[in-house]
C-alpha cells in the first residue's frame, strides 16, 4: 500500500530530487510532488507573481516504502533524509528487528488530504479571493473556500493570508497569496 512520506533535501534542490526520484522508480508505483505556492512580491515598486515552495528543503512522495526503497531514495544526491519524527536516541531497537519507523515513519493521510485539497495539478497554491468586512473573512472562490476558520491573519498590504496547518507532526503557519475584494457598501431600503 502506498502511504506519504517527507524527504528532506539540500536547499534549492527540490525539483533536481523530483526529478531524479520519478527517474528511479516506475511511475505508476510514485507520485512525487514539491508544493508550492503563488504568492505577490513587491521589487522595485512593482508587485508580481512569485512561485516558491510551500515548504522549503522539502519532497513529498507517496509510495510503498520499504528498506530497498528506503536506501535508494537516500542514495540520491542531494537527499539527506527520509523523516521519521523520532529520536534515533530514544530507541533501543536495531536494523535487524525491522522496526521501519525507526527510519521512515509515514505521514498520516488526514495530513496530506489538506495540502492537496489546497493545491492544482502542478502542485501549486493559487491565490484566493477574499472578501474582508468588519473583521470577517468570507473566502469567495480560490482553494481556501470553507477554511476561515484556519486563516490566523489577513495582511491587506502584502495581500496574504496566514493559514495555520497541522503538518508533520506540528501546527504550521504558511503564508499564501490572496486577491481582497473591497466590501460593497450596504444602500439603505427606500
Amino acid at each position: 500500500m502506498r502511504k506519504w512520506y517527507a524527504i528532506f533535501v539540500q536547499g534549492a534542490k527540490e525539483e533536481d530530487v523530483m526529478r531524479r526520484i520519478l527517474e528511479r522508480f516506475d511511475r505508476s508505483s510514485v507520485y512525487c510532488c514539491v508544493p508550492k505556492r503563488k504568492v505577490p512580491e513587491k521589487k522595485d515598486g512593482v508587485v508580481n507573481a512569485v512561485i516558491k515552495p510551500m515548504f522549503p528543503g522539502y519532497v513529498f512522495l507517496q509510495i510503498h516504502m520499504d528498506f530497498k526503497t528506503y536506501y535508494e531514495i537516500q542514495a540520491i544526491p542531494e537527499v539527506i533524509k527520509v523523516l521519521n519524527y523520532e529520536n534515533k536516541k530514544d530507541k533501543q531497537v536495531s536494523q535487524e528487528q525491522g522496526h521501519e519507523e525507526m527510519y521512515f515513519k509515514s505521514i498520516p493521510d488526514e495530513e496530506m488530504e489538506h495540502l492537496i485539497k489546497l493545491m492544482d495539478d502542478k502542485a501549486i497554491v493559487d491565490y484566493s479571493t477574499v472578501l474582508l468586512n468588519n473583521n470577517v473573512i468570507t473566502i469567495v472562490s480560490g482553494p481556501l473556500k470553507g477554511m476561515e476558520g484556519s486563516i490566523k491573519k489577513i495582511d491587506k498590504h502584502k495581500k496574504r493570508a496566514k493559514l495555520l496547518l497541522n503538518f508533520l507532526g506540528c501546527e504550521k503557519l504558511i503564508d499564501l497569496g490572496i486577491e481582497l475584494l473591497a466590501p460593497t457598501p450596504t444602500s439603505p431600503i427606500r
